[in-house]
C-alpha cells in the first residue's frame, strides 16, 4: 500500500471575549492542539503516516514551510477563526474550510471539499479560498471548527469532545478524498497491543499511542519509537490511572487513554476520566479545577449542573460520580446561556 503522509498543524487563533460565569477568555490554542492531535492519532490509525513540526501551534505558513521539505500528499491546519474586534460576542459562526490558490490549488479546494462534506455533519460548514497559503508544494487545507467570537462556539474550545469529533471528522473527509477506509475510533481490534518489553519497536501505531499520549497531556515526542521516554510515560498513566501492575498497553489502557469506559470515580480518585469531566464542565461554563484529581469543587461543580439542568441526579454520598451522570456531562454543547 502506498505510504501517504500528511502533515498536521494547530494554529494558534487568540483568545474568545471574556466568557460569564468563569470570568475568563478561553484560549484558542488548548483546543487546536488537542483537536491535533487526536487528528493526528486518527489518521494513523486509517493507515496514513503523519508529521506534526510543531510540539504546539504552527501557523499554516509555517506548516507549509516545514511540508515543503518533506515529501507529503497534504498539509492540514486545525483552527478557529474570529469575526470582528474580539471585545464581544456576535451571532457570525459555523465552519470553514480554507484552500490554498497556487499551483495546487485545484486539488486544494476539492480536499477540502471532502474535508468540509465531513464537518457538515455537525453543523453549518463552508469552504473559502485563501492567498496566503499559496506556497504549498501539495494539497493544502486550513480547517476553521468554529468561531471564537460566538458563543456557543467558543464555550466549546474546552470540550474534549469537540476536539475529539473535529479530528475524527477531518480524518473522514481526508479518507474519503484518498480512497483510505475510515477506521471507527471505538473499534479496540485496531490497537495492538505493546507488552513492556516492546521498546525499541516501531510504526505507525506507536505514533498513534504517542498522540494519544500527548492528548492525555503526558509529553513525549511523536517519532514512532518505542523508547524510554514512551515507555516512561505509559507507566506513569498506567500508575496515574489506578493500573500499577499493567504490564504494557492492553486493551484497557487503550480504553483509558480513549476515555470509551469511564469507570467509577469517587471522591479523590485521580484518574484521566477526572480530567476529561473537569475539561467538560470548564466547557459548560462551571468553573471547575483541571487537576485531574475529583476533589470538593469538583463534585461542587457536578452538583450546581445537575441541579441547573434540572436532571434529578445528584453524586452518591462521599462525592462519587455514576455512570449516569458521566454520560449526561458528555453531551457536546449545553451548559450555562449567554448573560447578553
Amino acid at each position: 500500500m502506498e505510504n501517504i503522509v500528511i502533515a498536521v498543524g494547530a494554529a494558534d487563533c487568540g483568545t474568545s471575549p471574556q466568557m460569564p460565569y468563569v470570568g475568563e477568555r478561553f484560549d484558542g490554542k488548548n483546543f487546536t492542539t488537542l483537536a491535533k492531535r487526536y487528528l493526528c492519532a486518527a489518521l494513523l490509525r486509517c493507515g496514513f503516516d503523519v508529521i506534526d513540526p510543531a510540539d504546539g501551534v504552527c501557523e499554516p505558513q509555517d506548516l507549509i514551510l516545514a511540508a515543503n521539505r518533506h515529501t507529503v500528499s497534504a498539509a492540514i491546519t486545525v483552527s478557529y477563526t474570529a469575526f470582528g474586534s474580539r471585545k464581544s460576542f456576535n451571532d457570525v459562526h459555523g465552519s470553514v474550510v480554507r484552500y490554498s490558490q497556487g499551483r495546487f490549488g485545484g486539488k486544494s479546494r476539492v480536499l477540502c471539499e471532502d474535508i468540509c462534506a465531513k464537518l457538515g455533519l455537525f453543523g453549518k460548514s463552508a469552504t473559502a479560498p485563501d492567498g496566503a497559503l499559496g506556497a504549498a508544494n501539495c494539497p493544502t487545507a486550513v480547517v476553521d471548527a468554529g468561531y471564537i467570537t460566538y458563543f456557543d462556539e467558543a464555550k466549546m474550545l474546552y470540550d474534549p469532545d469537540f476536539a475529539v469529533e473535529t479530528g475524527e471528522h477531518i480524518a473522514m473527509g481526508v479518507c474519503e478524498h484518498f480512497g483510505m477506509p475510515y477506521i471507527r475510533r471505538d473499534d479496540i481490534l485496531s490497537y495492538p497491543l505493546l507488552c513492556s518489553a516492546a521498546t525499541g519497536k516501531r510504526g505507525k501505531k506507536i505514533k498513534m499511542l504517542q498522540a494519544l499520549l500527548c492528548a492525555n497531556g503526558y509529553r513525549v515526542e511523536m517519532d514512532g519509537i518505542f523508547g524510554k521516554n514512551t515507555d516512561m510515560a505509559v507507566k506513569t498513566f498506567c500508575i496515574n490511572n489506578g493500573k500499577r501492575d499493567c504490564d504494557g498497553v492492553t486493551a484497557a489502557v487503550w480504553r483509558d487513554l480513549l476515555v470509551l469506559n469511564p469507570p467509577k470515580l469517587e471522591y479523590g480518585t485521580k484518574h484521566n476520566a477526572v480530567l476529561y469531566l473537569q475539561r467538560k464542565l470548564t466547557s459548560k461554563l462551571y468553573k471547575t479545577p483541571l487537576s485531574g484529581a475529583l476533589d470538593e469543587d469538583t463534585v461542587a461543580a457536578v452538583n450546581e449542573y445537575l441541579t441547573e439542568t434540572e436532571s434529578g441526579l445528584s453524586t452518591r454520598k462521599g462525592g462519587g460520580i455514576t455512570e449516569e451522570i458521566f454520560k449526561l456531562i458528555q453531551a457536546v454543547g449545553g451548559g450555562r446561556p449567554r448573560l447578553f
